[in-house]
């Protein structure tokens, strides 16, 4: 299909009934070109249309619409940061074009935040606000629920998966494993949490969160799941950001979920070598391995106490994880997507394409502890885990398109 602006406008003008387009620009569509994307300037204000290019970008557009649906007006208006709202989609050859308000906004990279940055206080207050919404929120809308066993669970089986490749450390696997066995680190309440939440999804001006991209991954699980990331900036900013979160009466035991969120950001390293494995990818497998090396020797002995800071320290795992891709974990079946109807949200074709084939876990020694057996006899499960490449949505303009030009203009998309 051809990725011209000029045919991204045409979709939209499908997707959105009565759609006026004066303008389009191409936009890049991150490091891996999972999207082709193009933002117009039309009738409705500035929006941005986007057809997924791989069936990994299609299973993550595919949580991405069911997450925006559940955040209805009367959700939003809770919130101190804009959402995207998708207009409508229609047929893009065996894809789909999906079109979708612009938030204006600049992107900041987590490595530049200091402990004493001004949009700390900002970012615990747009976390605060996520994990407030209230759970019918996610569960009205069909989307994933997680008790604080099964979170646990969760991090169980990507360390079993991990340990099954021979490649983890004893010392690794048996700290990962005290972690999981430590019941009452895993004592919290589940809230509302954005689920993929980074510096790439967060957008600012004026040292003030103004937009939030992303919500494929909305979801009710632990609230550290959405502080994980800031583990890779300088020393002390992942404590700062949760002191002002349980400032603001959202955390009963700061330690608790600091401990966790840490932790979660540790198990990167562990996500990143079985991406590695499943793609037969030996230098990505070789990475993962010496950051595993070097894991060994940062990590806490197990005679060290758990709390209140035994997981890796946050120094610690920026130099781990700095220049590690993202690896998402995907929470939903995307095939719900068929739930949209031309009643709801969309004014057009909803032919969703079918999303990636779940892999399996693998069976493995971590059972020896204890721990997935101690949760599978309390009732507790949990689906598969899908690790595929993230691509962000990216929103910075290329050059503009004329469209009284008579060719195709230029193609801001390919890579």
């Amino acid at each position: 299909m051809a990725s011209t602006p000029l045919t991204l406008a045409a979709l939209a003008t499908s997707a959105v009934p009565d759609l006026a387009v004066h303008g389009a620009s191409g936009v890049a569509a991150g490091p891996s070109g999972s999207f082709l994307s193009a933002l117009l300037e039309s009738d409705r204000g500035r929006l941005i249309v986007r057809v997924p290019r791989t069936a990994t970008a299609e299973a993550e557009q595919s949580g991405e619409l069911l997450g925006r649906s559940a955040l209805t007006a009367g959700t939003r208006a809770q919130l101190p940061f804009a959402v995207p709202e998708t207009l409508g989609l229609t047929r893009a050859g065996e894809s789909r074009a999906v079109v979708s308000t612009f938030l204006v906004g600049e992107h900041f990279s987590v490595s530049d935040l200091a402990d004493d940055s001004l949009l700390l206080q900002p970012i615990a207050e747009a976390i605060s606000a996520i994990h407030r919404l209230p759970p019918s929120t996610v569960q009205q809308a069909g989307l994933a629920s997680r008790t604080a066993a099964e979170a646990r669970a969760a991090s169980a089986r990507l360390v079993e998966r991990a340990e099954a490749t021979r490649m983890l450390p004893s010392t690794v696997a048996a700290r990962w494993a005290e972690v999981l066995q430590a019941a009452e680190l895993w004592e919290f309440a589940p809230t509302v949490v954005h689920g993929s939440l980074d510096d790439t999804q967060l957008l600012v001006s004026d040292d003030q969160v103004v937009g939030v991209l992303g919500w494929s991954e909305l979801h009710i699980s632990d609230p550290a799941d959405d502080f994980a990331w800031l583990a890779g900036a300088e020393t002390g900013v992942l404590c700062a950001v949760v002191a002002r979160y349980a400032a603001l009466g959202d955390s009963a035991d700061g330690e608790r979920l600091l401990a966790r969120a840490a932790f979660a950001h540790e198990l990167d390293v562990a996500r990143w070598l079985l991406h590695g494995v499943e793609q037969h990818d030996t230098g990505i497998v070789n990475d993962a391995v010496a950051m595993l090396d070097r894991l060994v020797d940062q990590l806490p002995s197990l005679s060290q106490p758990l709390l209140p800071h035994s997981v890796l320290d946050v120094a610690q795992v920026d130099d781990l994880l700095d220049d590690t891709p993202r690896v998402d974990e995907r929470v939903h079946d995307t095939s719900a997507s068929d739930v949209f109807d031309d009643e709801r949200v969309f004014f057009a074709d909803t032919d969703f394409i079918e999303p990636v084939e779940r892999r399996t876990d693998a069976e493995t020694d971590l059972d020896e502890t204890g721990v997935v057996d101690e949760l599978s006899e309390a009732g507790v499960t949990d689906e598969a885990e899908r690790d595929t490449p993230f691509d962000p949505l990216a929103t910075a303009p290329l050059e503009p398109f004329d469209f009284g030009e008579l060719e195709d203009g230029p193609d801001g998309n390919s890579r």
